[in-house]
């Protein structure tokens, strides 16, 4: 198959190692990185595997537009996809995959579809992983197998777009999620993220001083985000997630992994090190957020609101 991807920050490289590792025919848009990635490929150093894999796609600076493509990736912060949509347009491909944290979907999906004589689709995704580019590689922090949450903004994706993305990322190490409303799983991701950012950003991102008080905090401004999202008609997904936020067994799991992750590199790997870098999206998101809730009212959020006012 025939992959156009751009972005190659933290989570574009993984997702074009996944794809080269799977034989597609990738080819990246690179423009800052260009150089580097066409001397020495695709760089990763997988942190907590302790390996480091290389990988050889084309690399090019501007996307050709006389080639036609299975899928094109756009894997970009949502606040970055704007800057892409008429690039985008341009390219001979019926399917686009916007990934990344997007608060704008409906607005990118609907000017894509409308501007483009070549897209017939449109889906969004999430890729759990996370890291950071250094010295021309990417150090990247991901689980054993990397779940990409795929699915349509409001909807299901077609049995024929499920097929091509199935077998685009038809291999070891990564798994591929379905869902039939990224709108609800993107607000869902936020009501996670966006408190542990807070407390990155009020800690000055130095995480080995979060108290267990702090993580108590974290955890319930992220129930209220969950309840919420519930009261204005959201579902929640994953589906019971917000049961890692609510007294019981969960919660108690989800407690102590949030310790673990503050006390140890995972939680600099994971959290501190993207709220350092990726500092923008942080604001991005809080700002979008805040505006969801002026146009939507729903239930309270003093813990989140309480922990906003320090950080941001």
């Amino acid at each position: 198959m025939k992959i156009l991807v751009y972005g190659a920050g933290a989570i574009g490289t993984l997702l074009i190692h996944y794809l080269c590792k799977a034989g597609n025919e990738v080819t990246v848009v690179a423009r800052s990185t260009y150089k580097e990635l066409k001397k020495n490929g695709i760089v990763i150093r997988h942190y907590i595997q302790k390996t480091t894999t290389v990988d050889h796609p084309r690399i090019v600076r501007k996307a050709p537009t006389d080639e036609r493509y299975d899928i094109v990736f756009s894997v970009m912060q949502g606040q970055q996809q704007d800057a892409l949509l008429d690039d985008l347009c341009t390219l001979n491909t019926r399917l686009v995959i916007l990934t990344g944290n997007n608060m704008d979907a409906d607005r990118h999906e609907e000017y894509l579809l409308n501007h483009s004589p070549k897209i017939k689709n449109v889906l969004f995704a999430f890729q759990n992983s996370a890291g950071h580019r250094e010295n021309g590689m990417t150090v990247c922090g991901r689980l054993p197998v990397t779940e990409f949450v795929i699915g349509g903004l409001h909807n299901a994706a077609s049995a024929r777009d499920k097929k091509l993305v199935n077998r685009a990322l038809h291999c070891r190490g990564i798994k591929v999620t379905w869902y039939d409303d990224m709108y609800a799983y993107y607000l869902c991701h936020i009501a996670e993220i966006m408190p542990y950012a807070y407390l990155c950003y009020r800690i000055d991102c130095d995480l080995t001083s979060a108290t267990s008080h702090d993580i108590k905090e974290v955890m319930t401004a992220s129930r209220e985000a969950f309840d919420y999202i519930q009261s204005i008609g959201v579902k929640i997904l994953p589906p019971k997630e917000d049961g890692y936020y609510r007294s019981g067994p969960k919660y108690i799991a989800m407690y102590l992994l949030y310790r673990i992750m503050a006390k140890t590199f995972l939680g600099r790997l994971m959290l501190s090190d993207h709220c350092k870098n990726g500092k923008k999206e942080m604001q991005y998101l809080d700002q979008r957020f805040h505006m969801l809730r002026k146009e939507q009212k729903g239930r309270s959020m003093p813990t989140w609101d309480d922990m906003c006012s320090q950080s941001m």
